[in-house]
């Protein structure tokens, strides 16, 4: 009873911190007005908290103390609001992160990244050590430590010692952005049922044992998201947030690097099919990112000594081994064997496909074909890992990170679906 009323207890701070402070649905930006739903709310307070805590990751500043202000700042918004009632979106999504988290307490597994390599960095934070100290940590320095400081953080605030309750933001993370997919429902009910579908999709509590992947997966259906409301509502400040998630993107995993550069291939296919100019403010956007990228690399390089440039010791094989006719098809064979398995695990792209051929392709051609370039270089970009690599055990990380690497990605695919099925299928006459 202790642990699932500490459950509560990390749930209900997460959606208080969360929730009530620094941005409200009704404001005004640039002299603008602005109109936002409760969702899009919370995940921009999102953005900007994980931010917040990265740049606190750099300090010496207790992690006992930031979370006491942060629980009491929020007062100062909640005697401004003109309702008092817990509005039902968040009793909604209380459940299911609820729901979730009660699942993870109950088998206590950290499966082998997450073992090896992600448990040490977060307990350097836990430990009350800095950023600096990572090196000094067993596992590889290169990779980013965002996800686990933030798994520190709650954990470090829990009543209950035990680092499983600090994973509950994950889960926060991942139920916000299969929430916000469908947030543009008008009936609670119908939010409910997309929800739930897009859970038994993609939910995995193999990823929710303590990689990182979850978060580069809701990251990327925030940017996604924001940027379709920016391309629809032609509203500039929708571009805030993209820069914020692509930013913590950068620090939960060194591939998302890439997933978010593709994201700009994405962008400029479909504002092309929509015989739309790109606002040269979104270029500022990818200048700023690329000069976060920088200063990501100068960080690791100039403190901890690092570059990342794959998996330890990851090393590219010889021109002369690439040019091999017996090289390059036992490679791909191997590789192509590696990704069709990955993709048939993950559902989510079985159904993007099963969407696609079902409702007409032609009828949703300009919806759907930027996320298939995105697809495309997401594969493409897969492929040159392990075609190039010289490590004799690629086979092995083929095995072990290729459905990984996937899901990352995946999570993107929900929108075109749910744009899609909304246009077909009208839940209320099905009940």
């Amino acid at each position: 009873m202790t642990e699932i009323l500490n459950i509560i207890f990390i749930i209900s701070a997460i959606l208080w911190i969360i929730h009530f402070p620094i941005l409200k649905t009704q404001f005004t930006f640039l002299n603008k007005n602005f109109d936002i739903s409760r969702s899009e709310k919370i995940t921009l307070n999102l953005g900007i908290f994980v931010n917040l805590l990265l740049l606190i990751s750099f300090t010496n500043i207790s992690q006992k103390i930031v979370f006491i202000i942060l629980i009491l700042l929020p007062f100062i918004n909640l005697f401004n609001l003109k309702k008092k009632e817990l509005p039902n979106e968040l009793i909604i999504l209380f459940l299911f992160v609820l729901i979730i988290s009660l699942s993870i307490g109950s088998n206590l597994i950290l499966e082998w990244d997450a073992a090896e390599v992600w448990i040490y960095k977060v307990l350097n934070f836990y430990n009350s050590k800095s950023f600096l100290n990572l090196s000094n940590m067993p596992g590889d320095a290169s990779y980013p430590y965002l996800g686990p400081y933030i798994w520190s953080f709650f954990w470090k605030n829990s009543f209950i010692d035990t680092e499983y309750v600090g994973r509950i933001f994950y889960v926060f993370c991942y139920c916000l952005s299969i929430f916000l997919i469908a947030s543009s429902e008008k009936k609670n009910l119908n939010k409910c049922i997309y929800t739930t579908l897009f859970m038994f999709l993609t939910l995995d509590y193999y990823i929710l044992s303590g990689y990182q992947e979850i978060l580069v997966f809701s990251s990327l259906i925030f940017i996604f998201y924001f940027f379709d409301q920016y391309l629809d509502q032609k509203k500039i400040f929708y571009l805030f947030p993209i820069v914020l998630f692509a930013n913590a993107s950068l620090w939960f995993k060194n591939e998302a690097l890439f997933f978010v550069i593709f994201f700009f291939i994405y962008a400029f296919v479909k504002s092309f099919l929509k015989k739309e100019k790109i606002d040269p403010i979104f270029f500022i956007v990818f200048l700023t990112f690329s000069i976060l990228v920088i200063i990501k690399y100068y960080i690791f390089y100039n403190y901890l000594n690092v570059i990342n440039t794959g998996w330890l010791n990851y090393q590219i094989t010889d021109v002369q081994n690439i040019l091999k006719v017996d090289y390059i098809i036992a490679r791909t064979s191997d590789i192509f064997k590696a990704i069709v398995v990955a993709l048939i695990k993950c559902k989510t792209y079985l159904l993007f496909l099963a969407v696609i051929v079902v409702f007409n392709f032609k009828d949703n051609f300009k919806l759907v074909l930027p996320y298939i370039v995105y697809f495309f270089c997401s594969i493409s970009f897969i492929f040159l890992i392990y075609f190039f690599t010289n490590d004799p055990s690629y086979k092995h990380y083929l095995a072990t990170t290729t459905d990984r690497l996937l899901v990352q990605t995946s999570g993107i695919y929900l929108i075109p679906i749910y744009l899609i099925l909304k246009k077909n299928i009208k839940i209320n006459k099905l009940l």
